[in-house]
Parts: structure tokens; C-alpha cells; sequence
């Protein structure tokens, strides 16, 4: 059966056709932060790698410096995307067996540098939700309900 997409949506001069299955998403890979290991994803073709860098290093600065101090388990994902106004990074990280936390930052498009933490409430598009849920279905799967105890390694191979 396939599923029921939402019709399209109205946008002043246009109309604009989401469909939540098919965004142009891409892992990136696996990096080393002060670390920690973050899987990162870009959501925009148009995120270009000085982007990634800035957000990369943005980031090193909001998580712990020890996770086994803070119950985390030294894991998470980064994803970068470039918007028609702003660049936004969120980076996502494990701790406890079942807890994500959340820093979104964001900069001007063209000062890609400047990626500073958002002080108001940050929500999430429909790309970053389809990355968040499976992220966290591998954790469960790797980590929480592995039997054979929980596999580090075989979730940061996990991605989307």
C-alpha cells in the first residue's frame, strides 16, 4: 500500500509539492568532535563543505567534555541544512539508554561562521524529522533493545 502524501500546498505564486519520503537528505559521514562521535547529515545539495565545517566546529563547544560524566554515551548526529534564509545545524545527542538532546544553531547563508545557538524555541522541518526517526529506531535497534547488549558501532554504521 503506499502512502498518503499531503496535497500541495499553496505559496503565494506557486504551488509547492512536499513529500516527506523524498528530500534530497544525504549522510555525510562520521567525525571525531573533541571525542564524541557525530554522524552528520546535510539536507540541502546547495550545503556546501565550508558549511559543514562551521557547523562542526559551532558545535564542539555545546557538548560535554566528558559524556560518561553526564550518563552520555559519546554518540550523536549533527544535521545541516541550508534554508532559504538561514543556514541551520542541530545537533542531536544520546544520553542515558533513551533520552536525545538538542542544540540548534543558526547563521546568515552567506556568513556560514557566525552559526550561533537559537535562543528561541527551535522546530523541526520535515527533513529533520525523517532523519530524527531513524536515528532513533537504529538506537533502539543497536542500543536498547539489542540482545546481545547494547552495539555502539553498529548504530554509527546505521544511517540514512
Amino acid at each position: 500500500m503506499s502512502p498518503v502524501l499531503p496535497a500541495p500546498v499553496s505559496a503565494g505564486a506557486g504551488t509547492v509539492s512536499v513529500d516527506p519520503l523524498v528530500f534530497p537528505s544525504r549522510f555525510v559521514g562520521t567525525t571525531d568532535i573533541d571525542g564524541w562521535r557525530v554522524k552528520t547529515y546535510r539536507v540541502s545539495p546547495a550545503t556546501g563543505s565550508n558549511m559543514l565545517a562551521a557547523a562542526r566546529r559551532s558545535v564542539a563547544a555545546t557538548l560535554p567534555t566528558r559524556p560518561d560524566r553526564v550518563g552520555a554515551f559519546g554518540v550523536g548526529f549533527l544535521v545541516v541544512h541550508l534554508t532559504e534564509c538561514r543556514l541551520l545545524a542541530q545537533l542531536n545527542w544520546w544520553v542515558r539508554p533513551d533520552e536525545l538532546y538538542q542544540h540548534t544553531f543558526a547563521a546568515p547563508p552567506e556568513n556560514p561562521q557566525a552559526l550561533a545557538p537559537l535562543d528561541t524555541a527551535a522546530i523541526s522541518g520535515i527533513c529533520e524529522l525523517a532523519i530524527a526517526a531513524h536515528e532513533g529506531a537504529a538506537w533502539r535497534r543497536h542500543v536498547i533493545d539489542n540482545p546481545a547488549g547494547p552495539d555502539i558501532d553498529a548504530y554509527l554504521k546505521d544511517h540514512f
